[in-house]
């Protein structure tokens, strides 16, 4: 895999990396990609990893990021309506951008997850639940998921496992 990464990916390519990157060990093999590399903070990213994650350059996503017109009007929004022990939470990380006339939220968690083994994180996903309406997203794309997807037509898994193990470089 990292052979195949280093073929997709050139040194400044910028890649976003929606959490899961590696579990035990394996997140050493990080130092060996590739790419501008941004990790949206998924729920397996312990925070050894992200530090060494960090070391090698990386970005990381581990807050509500709204890169689009007039974000205060949301995040005054959201503060108003969910607590902020809720808010404090770092697996509440998403990223809203514009990418080709659509509104896009990168998240590590589905919205509208459901998944039973996923209650634990229904506060997350009620909020970027939220966050995707008041933002008026068209897309979700995600992680987690692994090998199922979420159902709904607007989100898309990033998930390898569904992929054919090979990454999403269009927005479809």
């Amino acid at each position: 895999m990292i052979d195949v990464w280093n073929e997709r990916v050139k040194p400044n390519d910028k890649v976003l990396h929606l959490g899961d990157f590696a579990f035990k060990n394996g997140y050493k093999i990080a130092q060996r990609l590739n790419g501008d590399i941004t990790l949206l903070v998924g729920n397996h990213d312990k925070k050894e990893h992200i530090r060494f994650y960090k070391k090698q350059g990386w970005s990381i996503i581990d807050k509500i990021t709204l890169n689009i017109p007039k974000p205060h009007i949301i995040f005054n929004s959201i503060k108003k309506s969910f607590t902020k022990e809720i808010l404090s939470n770092k697996l509440l990380a998403c990223l809203v951008c514009d990418i080709d006339n659509k509104r896009v939220m990168f998240s590590h968690f589905p919205i509208f997850d459901d998944n039973p083994y996923d209650k634990k994180y229904s506060d997350i996903t009620s909020v970027l639940e939220y966050i995707f309406e008041e933002s008026k997203c068209d897309m979700n794309i995600h992680g987690h998921t692994h090998s199922h997807g979420a159902k709904e037509p607007f989100c898309k898994s990033a998930c390898l496992e569904l992929n054919d193990f090979d990454f999403i470089d269009k927005i479809v």
